[in-house]
């Protein structure tokens, strides 16, 4: 005959399954939360080691993750502890051996849920002898609320580890930095190059073909500067191939046609009637100065005077005297108008007028090019140098394993210290003596020795003739104070402009050596 399990009144149980496993999660907190923030923690300690053997992280950064890695630890210990599903058979079968309860608990949660079968008598007493031993047992006591003291010195054993290895100087860290300056140099270098394209698409006097071409090789450079995260390397080649193809489009006589522009300006600026055409030549506006130049050409005639007409043929000569040697084509031109002007051929003089004037746009185009030319270079020059000193590379945009820019001739580095003539020291004003290899014999210009010794003051003697000592000049200007104008000036001179590739230290060397 089959047994039927009695239906048992298991709430005030239940009750003390809650009550106790509400207690129980606040005591595992206390354990897995430390334990959690341990391994954190740990974690932490093995991301600052791997920071000390490779460049990843500065220490600031350690610290963060590290401290955020023990509280996502102690988060998951935590969320371990209260999460984590416990039915009442479960809890019974914990608390009866935690509490020394005998069994009691499980046995009692198994006959209520029918997993047991007892007879209603065995049943209700085993249930009240249950109850009974659970309102004698203190559970605070048993189930104590205090801190795995394991997990606690593993806390503090790792937290003294990461902060000695935080403490300590890491070389990694100017790696990083260096990293960060080369990032930093690289994106405002290619903010630099994007203006001056934007200069270079807007700029006139450019031909397409050499428009394009600088183009081109702008867009190549910022390509190969935000390809990825750009080595100093790369961005030093990557800067020199540009600045080598551009250097391809400079007008090695352009210079010298400037400064031809500028003269004939000079000579200009006195007369009323060439003063507009010098001041745009001034400013450097070779259209508005040709311009000015065809106004004299336009028209069946003019209405200067003689005596006015006789002063422009004399500044239009002047000024092809000027341009004699920069650009004979155009000093030709202006010789012609001249000569037109004061034999009193009125049309031949505005034709002559109007090709000098058609020749002087072509000067100014020519001049705007290489000025555009040597921006672009100047800028690539400048972000070259500015990259490879924040990197601690060569200047001279070698691919890497292909060495630096070379010095100059002769293995002779400028600014060594080392005289590249001899008796240059105290000349330069540095105050040193001559050095060794000074030699007072020297040869004039028909092969006779002469003495060029310093001692005395009775001068010295060339064959019969004697050459008085020097007298003592005017000058008055301490050097220290004419250095310090002229530095400023040449330090501008040498930011400014473009000098060949690798050459520019070699030039700042050169001034650092004059310093007194």
């Amino acid at each position: 005959m089959k047994t039927e399990t009695p239906i048992l009144k298991l709430s005030p149980l239940y009750a003390y399954l809650r009550r106790w496993g509400l207690r129980l999660r606040l005591v595992e907190s206390l354990s897995w939360g430390p334990w959690g923030g341990a391994v954190g923690l740990g974690l932490g300690l093995l991301l600052a080691l791997a920071a000390r053997l490779w460049p990843l992280l500065m220490s600031r950064q350690v610290l963060d993750l590290a401290g955020l890695s023990m509280l996502v630890g102690m988060a998951v210990g935590l969320a371990i502890a209260w999460l984590r599903p416990r039915g009442p058979l479960r809890l019974a079968r914990t608390f009866d051996r935690r509490l020394g309860l005998a069994e009691r608990l499980a046995t009692a949660v198994e006959i209520g849920a029918g997993r047991l079968r007892a007879g209603p008598v065995m049943a209700r007493a085993q249930l009240a002898d249950t109850l009974d031993a659970a309102r004698r047992t203190d559970h605070r006591a048993l189930l104590p609320l205090r801190v795995s003291r394991p997990a606690l010195i593993a806390l503090l054993t790792l937290t003294a580890g990461l902060a000695a290895l935080l403490w300590l100087p890491n070389p990694q860290e100017d790696v990083l930095l260096q990293q960060a300056a080369v990032q930093a140099a690289i994106e405002e270098q290619i903010e630099d190059l994007e203006a001056v394209k934007e200069e270079v698409a807007q700029a006139e006097g450019l031909t397409e073909e050499e428009r394009e071409a600088l183009l081109a090789a702008l867009e190549e450079a910022i390509a190969g500067l935000e390809e990825g995260e750009a080595t100093p390397e790369e961005a030093v080649a990557a800067l020199s191939e540009a600045e080598q193809a551009l250097a391809e489009l400079q007008d090695p006589g352009a210079a010298k046609v400037q400064a031809g522009l500028e003269r004939a300006a000079e000579g200009m600026e006195d007369s009323a009637l060439t003063e507009e055409i010098a001041e745009a030549l001034a400013r450097g506006d070779y259209q508005a100065a040709a311009e000015a130049l065809a106004e004299y050409g336009a028209g069946e005639g003019w209405d200067l005077t003689e005596e006015e007409a006789l002063e422009l043929a004399r500044e239009l000569a002047e000024a092809a005297e000027a341009l004699a040697e920069a650009d004979p084509e155009l000093a030709e031109k202006l010789a012609e108008a001249a000569e037109a002007i004061e034999s009193g051929d009125i049309s031949e003089a505005q034709e002559a007028i109007r090709a000098a004037a058609a020749q002087m746009g072509e000067a100014g185009e020519r001049v705007e090019r290489q000025e555009a030319v040597e921006r672009a270079l100047a800028e690539l020059q400048e972000g070259r140098e500015e990259i490879a000193g924040v990197g601690g590379q060569p200047a001279g945009g070698s691919r890497p394993g292909q060495g630096g820019a070379q010095g100059p001739p002769g293995g002779q580095q400028a600014g060594s210290g080392q005289q590249t003539q001899p008796g240059h020291s105290e000349d330069a004003g540095s105050g040193a003596p001559y050095d060794e290899g000074y030699d007072p014999d020297r040869i004039d210009d028909e092969g006779v020795g002469v003495d060029v010794g310093r001692e005395g003051g009775e001068g010295v003697s060339t064959g019969s003739v004697s050459v008085p000592a020097p007298e003592g000049g005017s000058a008055s200007v301490p050097y220290r104070e004419v250095y310090a104008d002229y530095s400023e000036q040449a330090g501008a001179a040498l930011e400014s402009s473009y000098i060949p590739l690798g050459m520019k230290q070699y030039v700042r060397d050169y001034f650092s050596s004059l310093e007194p």
